[in-house]
């Protein structure tokens, strides 16, 4: 299969799955429903669930739980968040737990908005208050320097299924799906 190819059966599969989700919203009047709260606690709950005992990364247990929440599904979910692991291929850069909630964020806005120039403003603005927040929270957003170890060293991933991930990574999933449960909840 040609990369041109997979990247447009990923996008028709994600716009379908949204679609159907916006599509039954429409169909049952939602414009004239309240949308349903999102529970933070419930979102955390289920990200960690799919994070330790599902024995997925964080990328994709963040990812998963906001799919759920937003009533997508798709073939694709987890697997487009694995490269994200480890601050993206495993060079301790950005959180997993934010790169998957601007992917889940994204969703939610791309949902809602049509107009390009607003849908980019409400999504770029919405991860950044995500990244403000998670970064007042933990200090820092990077998976290096929150983990506190170099996974691109096999110490460093040794150390991570010791006890890091349980214990460091872990606290990181549950909050940062809090934060993206809230930030959701204004979309």
């Amino acid at each position: 299969m040609k990369r041109r190819e997979f990247l447009g059966g990923c996008a028709l599969g994600l716009t379908l799955a949204t679609g159907s989700s916006v599509a039954s919203r429409t169909a049952q009047g939602a414009e004239d429903q309240a949308e349903p709260t999102i529970d933070a606690e419930r979102l955390s709950e289920t990200a960690y669930r799919h994070f330790i005992p599902g024995k997925r990364t964080c990328c994709e247990a963040i990812l998963m739980a906001g799919c759920e929440v937003l009533g997508i599904r798709s073939n694709l979910v987890p697997d487009i968040a694995l490269g994200l692991a480890g601050g993206v291929g495993l060079q301790g850069d950005t959180c997993g737990v934010l790169t998957s909630s601007a992917l889940v964020l994204s969703l939610a806005v791309a949902a809602k908005e049509t107009e390009y120039s607003k849908k980019k403003m409400r999504t770029v603005e919405a991860v950044g208050r995500v990244c403000r927040a998670f970064r007042k929270q933990f200090g820092h957003t990077d998976c290096r320097s929150l983990c506190g170890i170099d996974l691109t060293t096999t110490e460093g991933r040794k150390k991570l299924t010791e006890g890091v991930k349980a214990r460091t990574c872990a606290q990181c999933v549950q909050a940062g799906a809090k934060l993206l449960a809230t930030e959701l909840e204004g979309i």
